[in-house]
């Protein structure tokens, strides 16, 4: 019985003189013409030009070929261009076969007979490999519009905002107790000094007041199911022991035995077992610390049942498990500071009264632990203050990198500490000074014209901060020995607590220095490495309010401009799938699939891949030793053949 030979047609790209140049392709023509493989054979100059996608649609429709091998540029850059071709005139598009003898070749081959050579071995893999093609079945579906933000500081908060406007649905998660982030925990925005709590409250309130935004605080995510327009988020949010009829007027607070570091004040203050973040919080309601409330511990006290006037205590009630669907998820988490405590010579949790630049901020702030008074430890105000720039950073036993905005938010003490005590001295001992921009640049100028003096260590390893008396002594490489009262340590910022946790769970990547990774660090610096999960803010790196803000808004206008209500987008068509009669269930695979695609069904003993989730990556046909895995586009017999026409001839 004879079976038909099937039709390939073969395109020779001579991508103007990328490809031209190098190989001969006249002579890899005839070559191909002789092996009688191909129905047609043609060499074109841009292929994927509009001129060129017209031919290629022509020739198409004239000789139906059952496969197609573009010879051309990478398939990372138009295997696609030629795919959409194909399907507008009726052929499945995994009948389009690349092989890249730009990039693969002739970039990289000087000798072009061994460049010829090279480009018929890939022309021959690819004929061996688009023979084996089998039709893709395409799939759609409607989005959801709704989504989800995590981080309620203020790139999260202004991303709600934007979205809900646009009359989007949104989640606002948070793991603390209320919105805020770090901007409410400081008093100024430099440069031009505007009130933070005044930016913010406005904020907080139209959050509060949307019935487009339900926020989620003291909350945290689970489990992420799903892809870009339908994800499924598992959410736990713990309880508060305190309702939400709680206005928190703050009558419970007195009657509380229970007194300990305030961690919104970073430890220089105190608050009770039962505490809101900060006045006029969103939410309103207080929350109870379960682990050091005497009524959970030794069931001893009730204190503030009785003082509530509006009975809002409920020790019965429990954490919530909550699954939301969404369209899309922004991260905006937020950095934390470097941790200098580990470097003694800097004198930071041994000697008095020095800070890191976050904790003198609170100092400063009208709802900090000294109600903005900027004082030492004994209740005097500072005469001198030094503030030591890169503490622990640069330096691979710290922070190796710069943050890029440290030395702005140092030369923002001066600023500070003169509006409160004008004749004091400030001192800022540096080693590299960045200030980006010329509204930075000018806010510097104005420190050292205002009396502020920066000083040159030329090694910041050298300095050593020392007690002596009632006074802080400084001293390093380049410099004279300064006596202070006070040490401002500006140190550098960290990835926020919890990332590499919520980078796994969302399965998106992270750069070597902790943050989120961009999908392109020029073109996309606001998406992540998986489609449909953004970052903003700091979770992108180090930014100041104004660069927060910017990348809030630029992910949630991506956002909002692909998931219109109503569209649909199409699924991944080259998933895995599972031959049930080759599964021996032993669920290596839903072991390892990271997109969590892949169910067990417990009466047939086997696993079930669920192709609407599966992102097609692979991993799991990698790993199943019974071959009952199988990889659309991608199969082991497709594979063995293209690696087969490389070789052999």
């Amino acid at each position: 019985m004879n079976v038909e030979k099937p039709k390939i047609a073969l395109f020779l790209c001579e991508c103007s003189t990328n490809i031209s140049n190098f190989i001969d392709l006249p002579a890899v023509a005839d070559w191909a013409e002789s092996t009688e493989d191909f129905c047609f054979i043609e060499v074109s100059n841009l292929l994927c030009s509009p001129d060129g996608k017209k031919y290629f649609a022509e020739i198409l429709m004239k000789y139906k070929p059952d496969g197609i091998i573009v010879a051309a540029c990478s398939p990372k850059l138009h295997e696609k261009t030629f795919q959409d071709v194909a399907e507008e005139v009726g052929i499945n598009m995994s009948r389009v076969q690349m092989a890249n003898i730009r990039e693969d070749v002739s970039w990289v081959t000087k000798d072009k007979t061994k460049a010829n050579e090279k480009a018929k071995a890939m022309i021959k893999a690819a004929l061996r490999r688009v023979i084996l093609a089998e039709d893709l079945e395409k799939m759609t579906m409607e989005v959801i519009s709704d989504i989800l933000i995590i981080g309620g500081g203020i790139a999260g908060i202004e991303a709600a905002i934007i979205a809900s406007k646009a009359g989007r649905k949104v989640y606002l998660i948070e793991k603390d107790i209320s919105l805020g982030g770090s901007v409410i925990k400081i008093e100024e925005v430099a440069p031009n000094m505007e009130c933070a709590p005044c930016l913010l409250a406005p904020r907080l309130s139209e959050v509060r007041d949307d019935p487009n935004i339900t926020v989620l605080t003291n909350s945290e995510i689970t489990d992420v199911l799903g892809f870009y327009g339908n994800f499924l988020v598992k959410i736990r949010k713990k309880a508060r022991y305190v309702e939400e009829t709680c206005i928190g007027c703050e009558a419970c607070f007195d009657v509380c035995p229970v007194t300990m570091k305030n961690e919104f004040h970073l430890g220089l203050g105190n608050r009770k077992a039962i505490y809101t973040l900060f006045p006029g919080s969103v939410p309103a309601a207080a929350v109870i610390d379960k682990e050091h409330c005497k009524h959970f511990i030794e069931n001893s006290c009730d204190a503030c049942v009785s003082a509530c006037p509006f009975g809002s205590i409920n020790f019965n009630e429990k954490d919530e498990e909550l699954e939301i669907n969404v369209g899309a998820i922004v991260i905006a988490t937020g950095t934390k500071s470097g941790d200098v405590s580990k470097f003694d010579e800097l004198g930071y949790g041994k000697i008095d009264n020095v800070y890191t630049l976050p904790e003198f901020e609170r100092i400063a702030c009208s709802n900090g632990p000294t109600g903005s008074k900027i004082i030492l430890k004994n209740g005097e105000k500072p005469s001198t203050v030094a503030v030591i720039h890169c503490a622990g950073s640069l330096r691979e036993d710290g922070i190796p990198y710069c943050s890029g905005i440290c030395c702005f938010g140092a030369s923002k003490v001066g600023e500070l500490v003169r509006k409160q005590i004008p004749e004091a001295k400030v001192f800022n001992i540096y080693n590299d000074l960045v200030f980006v921009g010329p509204k930075v640049n000018a806010f510097y100028r104005k420190q050292i014209e205002e009396g502020t003096r920066f000083i040159k260590c030329y090694d910041l390893k050298t300095i050593q901060v020392k007690e002596k008396g009632d006074k802080i002594t400084v001293e390093g490489d380049g410099f004279n020995r300064i006596e202070t009262d006070m040490v401002v340590l500006a140190t550098g910022l960290e990835a926020g607590s919890g990332t590499k946790e919520l980078a796994d769970l969302l399965n998106v990547d992270l750069r070597k220095d902790g943050f989120f990774k961009a999908d392109h660090a020029l073109l996309n610096q606001t998406g992540s490495t998986l489609e449909g999960i953004y970052i903003a803010g700091c979770s992108a790196g180090p930014c100041n309010v104004a660069t927060a803000v910017t990348r809030a808004r630029s992910a949630v206008g991506d956002i909002i401009s692909k998931l219109v209500p109503g569209r649909e987008i199409e699924l991944e068509i080259m998933t895995s799938v599972i031959d049930e009669d080759k599964c021996g269930g032993c669920k290596l695979c839903i072991s390892v699939c990271p997109y969590k695609a892949i169910i067990f069904d417990e009466e047939k003993n086997i696993s079930i891949v669920t192709e609407a989730i599966c992102r097609g990556c692979g991993t799991c046909v990698a790993s199943c030793p019974s071959g009952a895995a199988k990889a659309k586009h991608f199969t082991d017999d497709q594979i063995y053949a293209e690696i087969g026409g490389l070789l052999y001839e």
